[in-house]
């Protein structure tokens, strides 16, 4: 393959990869906006922003950094598609990986990328008949999911998955478990005796973690320090 035919190749992705994303935008936003204009039903912004800042500071470490490793793996045709279809730590960069790791192909090579497309499609499509399946059946099972006898199984989801989640920081030792504690009774705190509005407690815990896992890994340092200087 010529290098000028690679060239285009990767124009080609990323000129369709940055319009399909716009388009994708636009069709995203423009829904509860026509509908908020149509119904005049406008959110309360007031209310709103201190939760959008707090999912963009929890967020904004991810987005860069998710770009630049992913990279080199998917390659940008198949990172284009990741983003596009959602789900892409969880489904997209697994099934890449154990692709090419079956297939024996080396990363960052135009072999993984082609793969990688292969690969994300492939998910995708799985994705799209696995909802469309849900959709159709979610309908005939209605009678069998909302029966009284198994509603406690629904009721116990989240807290067995949030169990799990807790269960692996605490198998990790005691410190980090009650370093997660502390952001924690910091909120309880604002919320019994303070006036302060629930939507900044995301906002407080994230600035309470950074300063407590900053100042943990300076006293760490200062730990190793001497040892490594042995």
């Amino acid at each position: 393959m010529s290098e000028q035919v690679v060239k285009d190749y990767h124009k080609w992705v990323h000129r369709f990869g940055i319009t399909s994303s716009l388009i994708l935008f636009v069709g995203m936003t423009a829904f509860p906006i026509a509908a908020s204009a149509i119904y005049g039903v406008w959110p309360d912004f007031k209310q709103l922003w201190p939760a959008f800042i707090a999912v963009i500071l929890f967020m904004a470490p991810y987005w860069p950094a998710e770009t630049i490793g992913y990279m080199s793996i998917m390659g940008p045709g198949a990172l284009y598609m990741s983003y596009i279809t959602g789900n892409v730590t969880n489904l997209r960069m697994p099934v890449t990986v154990g692709t090419i790791n079956a297939l024996g192909i080396k990363p960052n090579t135009d072999e993984c990328h082609t793969m990688a497309i292969i690969a994300c499609g492939a998910s995708c499509i799985t994705t799209v008949l696995v909802v469309a399946l849900g959709m159709l059946i979610a309908t005939p099972l209605q009678p069998l999911l909302s029966a009284p006898a198994i509603q406690p199984a629904f009721n116990y989801v989240v807290p067995a998955l949030f169990g799990g989640l807790v269960a692996q920081t605490i198998l990790k030792g005691v410190k980090p478990f009650l370093l997660y504690l502390i952001p924690l009774a910091i909120c309880l705190f604002f919320c019994y005796f303070t006036k302060v509005s629930g939507a900044y407690y995301m906002l407080i815990a994230i600035f309470v973690s950074a300063v407590i896992h900053v100042a943990e890994y300076k006293n760490s340092k200062k730990k190793s320090g001497p040892a490594k200087a042995e």
